[in-house]
């Protein structure tokens, strides 16, 4: 009863939001139709050895970013030595989705670029298709108040403005 207690109110929180920062541009008509399902507690992330991981526990606690990547992706791999060092900070929580690639594959970009953050799989591509990623790289950062701030191509070059001060 309290987990879905806990999604309805994300979700009327992300609606709401969605509604007072769309004339500002910051999130379009695509992300309401991601808001409304699956909500953020529906998602079907997995960690490679197959635990259900969510990303309803760091909602308003830290600064959520959300990267989807894969090991064919020369962007993604440049970007992992920014993320590991974002991870490292208390009040944000880095999660890399891939969707679709082996879990070798997975193994072997993990190890051989040092990836600090945590790694889950999509193994539906429930996530991929609730934050609308149209290709690899993709990231969605989610404020500590559970509001999409950014969704877009790879990581925004102002990334620091995203991130709660500390």
């Amino acid at each position: 009863m309290i987990h879905g207690t806990v999604v309805l109110t994300l979700m009327t929180i992300l609606i709401v939001a969605t509604c007072i920062l769309s004339p500002l541009g910051k999130v379009s008509a695509a992300t309401i139709r991601s808001v409304e399902k699956p909500a953020l507690g529906d998602l079907d992330l997995r960690s490679p050895t197959g635990e259900q991981v969510s990303l309803i526990p760091y909602i308003g606690r830290k600064t959520v970013v959300v990267v989807f990547w894969a090991a064919w992706c020369p962007i993604c791999k440049s970007e992992v030595p920014h993320l590991n060092r974002l991870n490292s900070k208390p009040l944000v929580k880095v999660i890399g989705v891939n969707e679709g690639e082996s879990l070798e594959k997975i193994r072997n970009f993990t190890v051989s670029n040092r990836v600090g953050y945590e790694v889950v799989v999509d193994p539906r591509a429930t996530v991929a298709k609730a934050f609308g990623v149209p290709g690899m790289p993709y990231c969605v950062i989610i404020g500590r108040s559970g509001v999409i701030e950014y969704r877009g191509s790879g990581l925004p070059e102002n990334l620091d403005s995203y991130l709660d001060s500390e």
